[in-house]
C-alpha cells in the first residue's frame, strides 16, 4: 500500500514554491495521502536528485511517523520513537516556504552531514532527504521552521511492522463462518469491525487512530484473534472523516516503537 513519492514541479513561477496562493495542485496532495506516497516540492533545477527518495522509498517500507499540515509563523517541532529494530532510517520532509530544518538524535546533538551514521544527507531548496543507518534507538526529534505547505515522512527498514488495517464483517456458509473484508465503502457514522495486522515482539500492543498532521484522535480497544497476537480485532464507530491507524509497542530490548499504516482512510458520508 506504499507508493513511491508524488512529486510536482515548478511552472516558471519565480521563487517556486514559495509563492502565494497554492504551490501544489491539490489532486496531487489527495493522491499522496490516501495510497501512502509523499509530495515532495523539488524545485526544477533538483530534478536530478530527487531519485533519492524514490530509491530509498523502496528499501524503508515500515512508516514510523507522518504529516501533512500547513505551517504558520514559526518553528514547528515533533518527536518519534525508533528502537533496536531499525537497520536504517530515512527522514523526508519538504516545506513550502522553508527556512531550515534540523534532526536531533535522542542524545539531542543534531545531525550533520558526513558524521558516521549519516548515510546520504540531501539538501534541497524547500526540504531535506536523511538517511541514517543503525540509527540510535530512543526519542528523536525533528524542528522545522518555515511557512505554507508541509510534509514530513519518517521511514524505516526494520522487522516490526504494521501489516494491514481494514473494515470486516462476519460471513460464509453456515459452520464456516469467519471475518472477510467488507466489499464496499464504509459511512461516517456507522459502527464496524476492524482487523489490524501486526509483525513485532510479543508483548502488550496499543492501537490508535492520528489524523493526517501526526496527532491522536483516539484510542482503539482491540483484542487479540489468535494465540501469536498477530492480529487484532476490534469495534470502531466511525466518526472521524479521516485517518490512519498507528500501533506502539516495546522491543525486545524495551525501547518504544511506533509504525502507521502510511495510506489515509476516509470514510463515505
Amino acid at each position: 500500500m506504499h507508493l513511491p513519492a508524488q512529486t510536482q514541479l515548478p511552472q516558471s513561477k519565480p521563487g517556486w514554491p514559495c509563492v502565494a496562493g497554492r504551490a501544489v495542485d491539490s489532486s496531487y496532495i489527495k493522491a499522496a495521502e490516501s495510497t501512502g506516497g509523499q509530495v515532495f516540492l523539488f524545485d526544477r533545477s533538483e530534478a536530478g536528485r530527487s531519485l533519492a527518495l524514490v530509491r530509498n522509498n523502496r528499501t524503508h517500507e515500515k512508516t514510523i511517523f507522518r504529516l501533512t499540515d500547513t505551517l504558520s509563523t514559526g518553528t514547528r517541532e515533533f518527536t518519534f520513537p525508533v528502537d533496536t529494530t531499525v537497520d536504517s532510517l530515512m527522514v523526508s520532509a519538504s516545506v513550502q516556504c522553508l527556512q531550515s530544518i534540523a534532526v536531533f538524535r535522542p542524545t539531542n546533538t543534531e545531525v550533520h552531514a558526513g558524521e558516521p551514521d549519516a548515510k546520504e544527507d540531501n539538501r534541497f531548496k524547500s526540504g531535506l532527504i536523511l538517511i541514517l543507518t543503525k540509527p540510535a534507538a530512543g526519542e528523536w526529534r525533528v524542528r522545522i521552521a518555515g511557512t505554507g505547505l508541509c510534509f514530513a515522512v519518517v521511514t524505516a527498514k526494520s522487522s516490526i511492522s504494521l501489516d494491514r488495517a481494514e473494515f470486516v464483517e462476519l460471513a460464509g456458509r453456515p459452520g464456516h463462518q469467519g471475518l472477510f473484508p467488507i466489499k464496499g465503502p464504509v459511512h461516517l457514522g456507522e459502527e464496524r469491525t476492524l482487523s489490524v495486522a501486526v509483525t513485532a515482539p510479543a508483548g502488550e500492543k496499543t492501537f490508535r487512530l492520528i489524523d493526517a498532521a501526526g496527532a491522536t484522535l483516539e484510542s482503539l480497544n482491540l483484542k487479540a484473534a489468535n494465540s501469536d497476537e498477530s492480529e487484532f480485532v476490534g469495534t470502531l464507530a466511525l466518526k472521524h472523516s479521516a485517518f490512519r491507524v498507528a500501533v506502539l509497542g516495546t522491543d525486545e530490548a524495551g525501547y518504544p516503537y511506533q509504525r502507521v499504516l502510511a495510506p489515509l482512510f476516509e470514510p463515505a458520508n
